[in-house]
């Protein structure tokens, strides 16, 4: 936010986009579905058992205390 004050801004104005020299075609992203499955079970495979494991008890035990207390900010035990 370089402006000065009462300075406009200048909108962009609709239109179709310039293409960005970082970024591939639109139409060089498409991928076929058995990509989009494969990696579906690729990251269901690495997250699901951490998913699983059980939350450490000072977790739990902050998140009870915040349930009952829902208004009332703890100050950071830490310091």
């Amino acid at each position: 936010m370089n402006r000065r004050r009462g300075e406009k801004t200048r909108r962009r104005e609709a239109g179709p986009r310039s293409a960005d020299p970082g970024r591939p075609a639109p139409d060089r992203l498409k991928r076929p579905p058995q990509f989009d499955n494969w990696l579906s079970q690729q990251l269901r495979s690495l997250y699901d058992p951490v998913l699983e494991e059980p939350l450490p008890d000072d977790l739990m035990r902050m998140l009870e205390d915040g349930a009952k207390h829902p208004d009332k900010p703890k100050e950071d035990e830490d310091r």
